[in-house]
């Protein structure tokens, strides 16, 4: 039989091993909580600055603050893509600090996440470095939607474009809406109008990446959809709202939140606000009855009140037809405004008006008779100077919103605001296209270039008018649906 003192021994043991493994596993924990290198104090510091932001094919200056206790002896830089350069190398060199002054420079074909590398050694050897974040955003100059689908199956693609020197595009770089969406920019963000309630404008902002992402919306309960937009800077902005309610909203495109409201409902039942333009320290809103009345309609609102002033009408055009993609009101060099009625369903001819500048009232003495000019009736508005002013005709008004999908009915068409006069077809060569049910626009590229899709049976594609020779040519085509929309971006 073991005696007492044995166990009491065997114990001991136990609590001796325990202690051991117990001592050795905090000695391990210590062991791998000092992996990282230990910082000496006479080594340089380097202090990187917050995180930069800059588009590809740009240049950025940025400094690191440095600190040698030891005299700095060598400078060295280095970038994950691009090209950095230290300044200031020379000021620094024999040194105990200061600011290292960096250039950075990248190609327009960099993007995403990079980081710039400042390297200090001092004249005992010792050496820090340290890194700079930057984000590097894809170049997009420009922002463009294609639609795709029929009817009221339809899917909106937005995307960004870092110029417009390619000959094809597709949706494969796209950020999908389901359902049709006009464009419009205040500068830097899209703004997009779908057509569906309820009332819904989104803001899409473009990531380093190039794609584009929802930031922000607006929506207006009780609506059907947005029927026309006017942006007059980053911010402010004005938005038609129909089905169900009669209002005009001023919104601010920067942080998308609705300043004011403008009460339309005195301006009649049954309308349409097909285009809007904002002129000194007035609204002008087209009214679109569908040649009900026999006349065309301008709501006229006093932008200091927020207030409906008053209908304006004239009986030589009517039914002020728009859609969210194309304009229909316009203003010269002269600050008069000019508005296209299509003369639909009223028996009127396709026509122009005229506001004057400083007036609120039509000018009796101007009538731009389009369907006499041209023949035929007439779709949109586009000016570029007294020369290069534009429309569409329609060569078959029993296909205007294109329900015959096999013959597209619309060619472009070259006015003279001033001389009342039609300049002719823009080229012969071109395409029908489906403007009034489909898409219709023009927007100005450069001092020489303007661009306008064709909607057509064969072909969608985005087509260049060159301005100081009249040269007509295909510059784009798209595999993915008709172009809806293109806006220039900052």
């Amino acid at each position: 039989m073991k005696k007492p003192f044995f166990y009491l021994q065997q114990i001991r043991n136990a609590i001796l091993l325990i202690v051991l493994v117990t001592v050795a596993t905090a000695i391990g924990s210590c062991s791998d909580d000092d992996d990282s290198p230990v910082v000496d104090p006479d080594a340089p510091t380097i202090i990187a600055p917050d995180m930069q932001t800059m588009k590809g094919g740009e240049a950025i200056n940025f400094s690191f603050s440095v600190t040698a206790p030891g005299t700095i002896s060598a400078v060295q830089i280095t970038a994950t893509a691009g090209t950095a350069s230290v300044t200031n190398q020379g000021d620094l060199i024999g040194t105990n600090g200061g600011q290292a002054q960096i250039n950075y420079v990248t190609t327009g074909d960099i993007s995403g996440s990079q980081s710039v590398t400042l390297t200090i050694e001092d004249e005992q050897g010792k050496s820090t470095s340290e890194n700079a974040q930057i984000e590097v955003f894809a170049p997009v100059s420009y922002g463009m939607a294609i639609v795709s689908g029929a009817g009221d199956v339809t899917t909106t693609f937005l995307q960004g474009l870092p110029d417009l020197e390619i000959t094809e595009i597709d949706n494969s770089n796209s950020t999908e809406l389901a359902q049709f969406a006009a464009i419009y920019t205040d500068g830097n963000a899209l703004l997009t109008a779908g057509f569906g309630a309820p009332a819904t404008m989104g803001k899409y902002v473009f990531n380093s990446a190039g794609e584009a992402g929802l930031d922000q919306e607006i929506i207006v309960p009780g609506s059907n959809s947005f029927s026309s937009v006017e942006v007059v800077d980053q911010n402010r902005a004005y938005a038609t709202v129909g089905g169900g309610i009669s209002r005009a909203v001023e919104f601010n495109p920067s942080d998308m939140r609705i300043t004011n409201e403008i009460d339309l409902s005195d301006a009649g039942d049954g309308l349409f606000y097909s285009d809007m333009i904002v002129r000194d320290n007035n609204l002008f809103i087209a009214l679109n009855d569908f040649g009900a009345s026999g006349e065309a309609k301008v709501a006229v609102v006093d932008l200091q009140t927020n207030t409906l002033e008053k209908v304006i009408t004239d009986d030589r055009t009517a039914t002020l037809f728009g859609t969210l993609t194309t304009a229909i009101i316009v203003e010269d060099s002269n600050g008069d405004l000019y508005f296209q009625g299509s003369g639909l369903f009223s028996g009127k001819p396709s026509g122009i008006l005229k506001i004057n500048a400083g007036e609120t009232d039509f000018d009796t003495n101007y009538f731009f008779d389009l369907t006499a000019a041209t023949g035929s009736s007439c779709f949109g508005l586009y000016y570029f100077g007294d020369n290069e002013t534009f429309t569409t005709i329609s060569e078959n008004d029993d296909n205007w919103f294109g329900f015959d999908g096999d013959n597209p009915s619309f060619r472009y068409r070259k006015i003279n605001l001033a001389g009342m006069s039609d300049g002719g077809d823009l080229n012969a060569v071109l395409p029908n296209t489906f403007a009034a049910s489909r898409t219709m626009f023009m927007v100005q590229t450069s001092e020489d270039e303007i661009l306008f899709p064709i909607a057509g049976t064969d072909e969608d594609a985005l087509y260049s008018y060159t301005i100081s020779s009249g040269v007509v040519a295909k510059k784009i085509t798209s595999s993915s649906g008709y172009v809806s929309g293109l806006v220039p971006l900052d």
